[in-house]
């Protein structure tokens, strides 16, 4: 179930993407213009959805990052007060012997 976590991201990115402009930075990245509210929005309701409360990496005046764990590795989402959400799927290593659980 938390292996849904990326696809719902992704999901609600694709959505917002017709609203806004959206790049793709590399296949597992993306940004987009978003004001913070929304960016924060998204996080919010992701986290409802999937029961999963996401981790907080940094939170200053400037920027918010939050991972959200999964199954198969953890999105991380960066909200930026300039208006800027990037969005980065990440693997954990089956060879490194480690999991995405906390």
């Amino acid at each position: 179930m938390k292996a849904l976590a990326i696809a719902f991201l992704l999901g609600a990115f694709g959505i917002f993407s017709s609203m806004t402009t959206v790049q793709a930075e590399d296949a597992n990245t993306r940004v987009a213009a978003m004001p913070y509210s929304e960016c924060l929005s998204i996080i919010a309701e992701a986290a409802q959805e999937l029961g999963e409360a996401p981790v907080q990496t940094i939170n200053n005046d400037e920027e918010t990052t939050v991972r959200i764990n999964a199954s198969d590795g953890f999105v991380t989402v960066s909200c930026s007060r300039a208006g800027k959400m990037v969005l980065t799927k990440s693997s954990v290593p089956e060879a490194a012997g480690m999991t995405a659980a906390r």
